[in-house]
C-alpha cells in the first residue's frame, strides 16, 4: 500500500508541475502578445524592440530555404539600406541571419510575423506557416533569429528572403 500512495503523489506533483509551467507560457505568450500590440512596426522595428531580439534563439533549419518572405516590394528603401551598409551584390542570393518578429498590430494579418535585418522590415512570413510560428514566438520569447538567403535586385519586385526553417519548429541547441 505505501508504494502505491507514494505513486499517486508523484503523480499528482507531476501533474501540477506541467500546469504550472503551461500555465506560465500562456502568461508569457499573453504579456508578449500585449507589449507587441501596443507597438506598430512602420517598416522599421523600434529600437527597444531591436535591443531584446539580439539575445533571441535560433532557429533550425533544413538547409532547403523553402519559405519564401511575402510582401517585399513595398519595402524597396530597407532592401537598399541593406544591401548599401553590408555591400551585398545584385548577382547573387546572399546568407544572411534574419529576426523573425510577431506582428500583432498588422491590419491585414493579426498572426503576422515579420521578417527584420538591422530593425528593417523586408517582409512577412507566408500566412500558412505564420499562424503556427506567431503562437510559438509569443510563447517562447518575444522572437527569433533564422539563417536566410536575401536576394536584391535590380527593380523592387527581384527583391526577396528565402527562410531557412525547418518542420516542426525547434531551436538549436544552445552549445554552439
Amino acid at each position: 500500500m505505501g508504494i502505491e500512495v507514494l505513486l499517486i503523489v508523484t503523480g499528482v506533483a507531476i501533474l501540477i508541475a506541467v500546469l504550472a509551467s503551461r500555465r506560465l507560457r500562456e502568461r508569457t505568450m499573453l504579456e508578449n502578445k500585449q507589449i507587441l500590440s501596443e507597438i506598430k512596426f512602420d517598416s522599421v522595428v523600434p529600437e527597444e524592440v531591436a535591443k531584446v531580439l539580439k539575445k533571441s534563439p535560433l532557429v533550425k533549419g533544413d538547409g532547403k530555404f523553402a519559405f519564401k518572405s511575402l510582401g517585399c516590394i513595398p519595402f524597396a528603401a530597407n532592401f537598399e539600406a541593406i544591401r548599401i551598409a553590408r555591400r551585398i551584390y545584385f548577382v547573387e542570393p546572399t546568407l544572411i541571419e534574419v529576426l523573425l518578429v510577431p506582428d500583432p498590430a498588422n491590419i491585414e494579418r493579426k498572426l503576422a510575423v515579420a521578417v527584420t535585418v538591422d530593425s528593417k522590415v523586408l517582409g512577412y512570413v507566408p500566412t500558412q506557416e505564420a499562424g503556427e510560428m506567431h503562437k510559438y514566438l509569443l510563447s517562447h520569447s518575444s522572437g527569433l533569429r533564422a539563417k536566410a538567403k536575401i536576394y536584391i535586385g535590380s527593380r523592387a519586385e527581384y527583391n526577396g528572403v528565402m527562410l531557412d526553417i525547418a518542420k516542426p519548429l525547434r531551436l538549436e541547441s544552445r552549445n554552439r
